[in-house]
């Protein structure tokens, strides 16, 4: 009986994780808009722990995991053909990690006891995610679950990393930052962001567009998320990272190429997911340079083209997808949508930028890149919190 059903925000795993998720972005965003801002006044802003490390934290750990909750909770039992968990799972998981991510704004004030008391209430919804995830692979009666599993290895490396951090939160020692940040970046969210596309972008592209073949060779997936992986572990062994760059600045452009990037165009939609994909081989691309000729110094440039350029970029097109399509309404990128998407791109290209202009203008630079990434946040979340909040268009469950 329809008096009966939970609050709209409740019926389905993915409505919490997303709607914590935007609120989250939202308020780190204004938060690093904050710092940065100050540092051009007499007033600087000045946490608890170096603000670039808690940048790092925050922003890797802060805001895709909660998407990724919601998506993995959503998408996870339809590829392993099993029943999606249970509401009070699906619920506290996101919740217990939300949690975490405030206590360590608060920390950030505050001081280390709350810093770890939110690391410790993150970590509890992050390995909630893993077990989860690892019985629904467990219960799985299908005979492939290798997309699964190499999400579950990235949760796993992710999990390293929550513990790297309490380490260094503890200790105050920055070679455990250093191993927190790689973890999460190449161990945890590169690999699980390549996962889904693998899988995702041939499916939705040949669906679209029934001209084009779905392209997905399991070599394809090994290399994207191994090469991801030898990244990492490059730099976590002082070495260059040049004999995983090159190769896969090849790898993500060819791939690009063969998954469609060009007829995707017909559809806005679809088209959002292919260029945020686009930016893997950019950002390779200057990881490479950087090798080559490490005299051109290029800072922080390859990590926001993939941090920015392509997670940011890819959660809207992925997030919004779902969105719209769990919410009965048409999977279409309407105009607002795609100003949105488009404005999250230059602000991308903006924060790449921002690394080969004159040291004077660095400062001003990162607030107006910051502020602008807050203000699309903002365009993004208004129109789709409200969609959380009330029962699907259709009438369907869900």
């Amino acid at each position: 009986m329809p008096d009966t059903l939970p609050p709209a925000l409740l019926r389905a795993p993915h409505r919490l994780a997303f709607l914590l998720g935007m609120l989250s972005a939202l308020l780190l965003f204004a938060a690093w808009f904050a710092e940065l801002a100050s540092r051009l006044g007499p007033h600087v802003i000045t946490p608890q722990i170096p603000a670039v490390m808690a940048h790092a934290l925050l922003m890797l750990y802060g805001i895709f995991p909660l998407f990724m909750t919601g998506f993995i909770f959503t998408a996870g039992p339809r590829w392993l053909g099993v029943s999606p968990p249970n509401r009070l799972r699906y619920l506290l998981t996101p919740g217990l990690m939300a949690a975490g991510v405030a206590g360590w704004l608060a920390g950030l004030a505050l001081g280390k006891s709350w810093l770890l008391a939110g690391l410790l209430l993150y970590g509890l919804g992050f390995a909630s995610l893993t077990l989860c995830f690892a019985g629904l692979i467990w219960r799985s009666p299908q005979p492939d679950r290798r997309h699964a599993l190499v999400v579950l290895a990235a949760f796993v490396l992710g999990l390293a990393g929550v513990v790297a951090a309490g380490c260094w939160l503890f200790s105050g020692n920055g070679a455990y930052w250093l191993i927190m940040r790689d973890l999460a970046l190449w161990g945890f969210l590169l690999p699980v962001f390549l996962t889904v596309c693998h899988r995702m972008l041939p499916f939705f592209t040949s669906s679209v567009l029934p001209d084009r073949q779905a392209w997905r060779p399991y070599w394809l997936l090994a290399a994207m998320v191994g090469g991801s992986w030898l990244h990492g572990l490059l730099l976590l062994s002082q070495h260059s990272s040049l004999l995983a760059d090159l190769p896969l600045t090849l790898l993500f452009g060819y791939t690009s190429w063969r998954w469609g990037l060009l007829p995707a165009r017909k559809v806005k939609l679809l088209w959002m997911l292919h260029l945020s994909f686009a930016w893997l081989a950019v950002a390779f691309g200057l990881y490479s340079v950087a090798g080559l000729l490490p005299a051109l110094a290029l800072g922080l440039a390859p990590l926001h083209a993939i941090t920015v350029g392509f997670f940011m970029t890819m959660v809207i097109a992925f997030v919004s997808r779902v969105t719209l399509g769990h919410s009965g309404l048409p999977l279409q990128a309407g105009s607002w949508l795609w100003r949105v998407y488009l404005a999250v791109h230059a602000v991308a290209l903006s924060r790449v930028v921002a690394d080969f202009v004159p040291p004077a203008w660095v400062a001003c630079l990162y607030a107006a890149v910051a502020l602008c990434g807050l203000l699309a946040l903002l365009g993004w979340s208004r129109q789709l919190i409200g969609l959380y909040l009330k029962p699907r268009a259709d009438g369907q469950a869900g």
